[in-house]
């Protein structure tokens, strides 16, 4: 396993009621009590980087050996289908195996528990969860983002130790990874999540259950045979064209009082399970399944960090947000919003960074297989050995009749193609070519300019980047 260097850090777990726990490394001797559920936790001084150790816990008559625990920097990787996406269904799978060059990588696959009956007691399946070295024999199960992410890091510093603690579940609202208390202090939440959870799970028998499965499974059944059937009669079309001429498939699937999908859920079965780890980052990239109440985002993200720092122990937590990629088969507006959102709590909640990956994605394909360019930038700026965020523009100035925008993460600009802004003038959205200058972009003729717009759709065309490659985040501003 991998813990943090030159951070303290907890270990925790159980043992016989009131009981006495002696934990041993290196030249310490930590030792604390059990309470009346058997639960412990030790808190455990820093230790330097890039040592191995054996860590012994003793209590009783028992005697745990944890062996080859190595410190260096500790990731948890986090969110939903699209950070899901294991390596082994990238394009480049293959290739990246039959050349692997990786050193020094770690990964542990927390288990996508989706209920449980008992606050403190917990499937066997936990019980097979276990760390993994990251090579060609256990790639495959590692998420797509996490190594490409780590290939990044590997690249930048090869001594350099990462264990990875990969933590989601596709298909899911953040509103089902925040504890109850964030949902429930403010009616907004209330009214678009925990309210429709109780219609849709009020006064409903097993029978009521199964009718609402049948009828969803029979839409599924009948989305793939179409599929299937285009695709054979459209053998050069991509799945991406197809699914942008069938359709995609219908999500999500009828709510249950024991759903994954339930609000809360995962923070209970998932990110409890984690609670006593300690983490130098943590990587963010979901807001897939919230397209249907983008304006709320935020709420739901500040909640977010803010809990989860909490549960931690760690009010200091760094947060990486992955602001969302290309995609056009959303509501209207429904990305970019929840864009916006990251972007807002980016700026606006301490230790928080974004990155944009908005010059990824596929304009019909949620599910892109090639994800190098997005977990190698994510890799970069995690590392801070350039920068710790994608760039952004974090103010504005007018000077006579022009607006000067300053963008931060940057030394120098650059441009790729025709560059325009969208700005509100007189009520209507039209279009401007707008100027880079080193640093900062100059708007021309802003006069009657209520707000300004870049890229601000589903599925933009990125055109101004910094001097790495990386986007100029996707924002909308007021002016005035």
């Amino acid at each position: 396993m991998v813990v943090p260097a030159n951070k303290a850090f907890t270990i925790a777990g159980q043992a016989v009621a009131k009981a006495r726990v002696d934990i041993e490394l290196i030249d310490r001797l930590v030792s604390t009590q059990a309470d009346a559920t058997g639960a412990w936790v030790a808190e455990i001084a820093p230790l330097p980087e890039k040592i191995t150790t054996t860590i012994t816990i003793k209590s009783l008559e028992e005697t745990l050996t944890l062996k080859e625990v190595r410190t260096g920097t500790v990731l948890l990787l986090t969110g939903q289908s699209n950070i899901e996406f294991k390596f082994r269904d990238d394009s480049e799978y293959q290739d990246q195996i039959d050349h692997l060059d990786l050193q020094n990588v770690y990964f542990y696959n927390v288990p996508q528990l989706e209920y449980r009956n008992q606050e403190h007691v917990l499937p066997n399946d936990l019980k097979k969860s276990n760390w993994q070295i990251a090579d060609e024999k256990t790639l495959w199960e590692m998420s797509d983002i996490g190594y490409w992410m780590a290939k990044r890091l590997h690249e930048l510093d090869s001594t350099m130790i990462v264990g990875i603690i990969d933590c989601y579940k596709g298909g899911t609202s953040a509103s089902s990874w925040v504890p109850k208390e964030v949902l429930q202090s403010d009616p907004e939440l209330i009214n678009r999540y925990i309210k429709p959870f109780k219609k849709a799970t009020t006064g409903k028998t097993k029978v009521d259950y199964d009718r609402e499965f049948k009828s969803y499974n029979a839409l599924v059944e009948k989305h793939n045979t179409d599929l299937a059937k285009f695709m054979k009669e459209n053998p050069k079309v991509s799945l991406s064209d197809a699914k942008g001429t069938v359709g995609h498939t219908p999500w999500p699937p009828p709510m249950t009082p024991t759903s994954y999908l339930r609000p809360n859920g995962l923070y209970h079965t998932m990110i409890e399970q984690v609670q006593h780890f300690t983490f130098d980052k943590v990587i963010w990239y979901q807001g897939e399944n919230d397209a249907d109440n983008p304006d709320v985002y935020g709420k739901l993200l500040r909640g977010l960090i803010l809990s989860w720092r909490k549960l931690f122990n760690d009010r200091a937590l760094p947060f990486y947000i992955v602001q969302l990629p290309g995609y056009f088969d959303e509501p209207k507006d429904a990305w970019p919003t929840i864009r916006q959102n990251q972007l807002q709590v980016s700026q606006t909640v301490n230790d928080v960074h974004l990155i944009s990956i908005a010059d990824t994605g596929e304009t019909h394909n949620i599910h892109p297989t090639h994800k190098r360019i997005a977990g190698t930038r994510i890799g970069t700026i995690v590392s801070g050995v350039s920068y710790d965020g994608t760039p952004v523009v974090y103010r504005y100035e007018i000077v006579g009749k022009k607006l000067i925008l300053f963008v931060a993460k940057v030394s120098a600009l650059i441009g790729r193609g025709k560059i325009e802004f969208m700005l509100e003038r007189d009520g209507k959205w039209v279009s401007q070519e707008v100027q880079i200058v080193g640093s900062t972009i100059v708007i021309n003729q802003i006069q009657n300019v209520k707000k300004i717009r870049y890229e601000f759709k589903n599925d933009p065309n990125c055109t101004i980047f910094n001097e790495i490659g990386a986007p100029l985040a996707p924002f909308e501003m007021e002016i005035g």
